[in-house]
């Protein structure tokens, strides 16, 4: 029998594991620095926000954001419901459907809550902040379009590990859509609208009487290798001993499929206890990725897993150099990390 509950749930899971002054002018005379300025000063936002991941289908949420970092995302069709207060350290998803709430404990949050990867309004900053900081051509002028009747500017955005896409109406200078690109997961906010009164309710953290109530883990540290070492044996745990194709943000949608396909072949609906343990999975790979994800174009990082299996001490399956070293780090399948100079390094699987 296929399962009634794996496409909802593999969709959840999805949403789990992935939801964390530059003076250019261009020729539209319309910079960069003004057009973010209110996104970056707002107190109060609301937008909707589009998230596609290749393989599954697009999800809508309207999106509400309140200082100090809360958001409240609602997907009416699904009738699912996700307020996160990150100072709180807690995110609460409701089903009211199914009378199910969802509470992810995030512990270690760090002192700049715009730096919490688990709110995509405060991503969104930072990753702007970045831009506008850096030295080099982050930021490139994209010209103008027609965007709903109104003349709106572009600029393109590169950041480490996410691309961001900024439109913004000519005249008022406020944004008119904002798209952020980080392997096969994209997000879009459009229908912004800035400093609105919004509710104190709305991001009430409470649980309603009567509902079945699950925990997820989460820590808001800055990864670490030992983090990548723990990505490999948990892909290596739930998929017969191989290594994942890439460590980039397309691991964890290829684990997801992955785990579906599994669910599908097993005949029979999975536990609710079951799903739960593939999102904690999902989140705890996340940070591994997370860590390739932040290295810098100086790691000159590779990785030479894909295909090969968990154990294998004589097989090297990735490797960096860490900020302020002459020497680099390498990973054997077996999970023994060893230094080497550059020029005993493995080759590279792309060269």
């Amino acid at each position: 029998m296929r399962s009634r509950i794996t496409k909802p749930a593999i969709a959840a899971a999805i949403a789990v594991a992935v939801l964390v002054g530059i003076n250019l002018t261009g020729r539209s005379g319309v910079a960069f620095a003004d057009i973010v300025k209110p996104f970056l000063a707002a107190r109060t936002a609301t937008f909707k926000m589009t998230m596609e991941v290749q393989g599954a289908p697009p999800q809508t949420f309207d999106c509400m954001y309140a200082e100090p970092i809360r958001m409240r995302q609602a997907n009416d069709e699904q009738g699912v419901v996700v307020v996160s207060d990150l100072l709180a350290g807690r995110i609460v998803t409701l089903n009211a459907a199914q009378k199910h709430a969802v509470v992810m404990e995030i512990t270690n949050i760090p002192d700049d809550p715009n730096q919490n990867q688990f709110n995509m309004f405060g991503e969104i900053r930072r990753h702007i902040q970045e831009a506008r900081e850096a030295p080099d051509d982050s930021v490139t002028f994209l010209g103008e379009q027609q965007i709903g009747g109104r003349t709106a500017v572009g600029y393109h955005v590169r950041t480490p590990g996410a691309e961001l896409t900024v439109w913004a109406d000519r005249q008022t200078q406020l944004p008119v859509s904002i798209q952020r690109v980080a392997g096969p997961t994209t997000f879009a906010m459009t229908n912004i609208v800035f400093d609105v009164d919004l509710d104190e309710s709305l991001f009430d953290l409470t649980i309603p009487d009567g509902y079945e109530v699950a925990t997820l883990h989460a820590d808001a540290t800055k990864p670490m290798e030992g983090d990548l070492l723990q990505t490999f044996r948990l892909w290596a745990e739930h998929n017969e001993g191989s290594l994942p194709p890439s460590v980039d943000m397309n691991a964890p949608m290829a684990f997801v499929m992955a785990q579906q396909t599994k669910l599908q072949q097993d005949g029979q609906e999975p536990s609710k206890e079951r799903m739960l343990q593939l999102q904690q999975t999902i989140m705890d790979m996340g940070r591994g990725i997370t860590f390739v994800e932040k290295l810098p174009a100086e790691s000159d990082w590779h990785y030479a897993g894909k295909g090969v299996t968990f154990g294998d001490a004589a097989t090297p399956i990735f490797w960096y150099r860490p900020e302020g070293s002459g020497m680099y780090r390498v990973i054997y399948a077996d999970m023994n990390v060893r230094e080497v100079p550059a020029s005993e390094l493995p080759k590279a699987p792309d060269s």
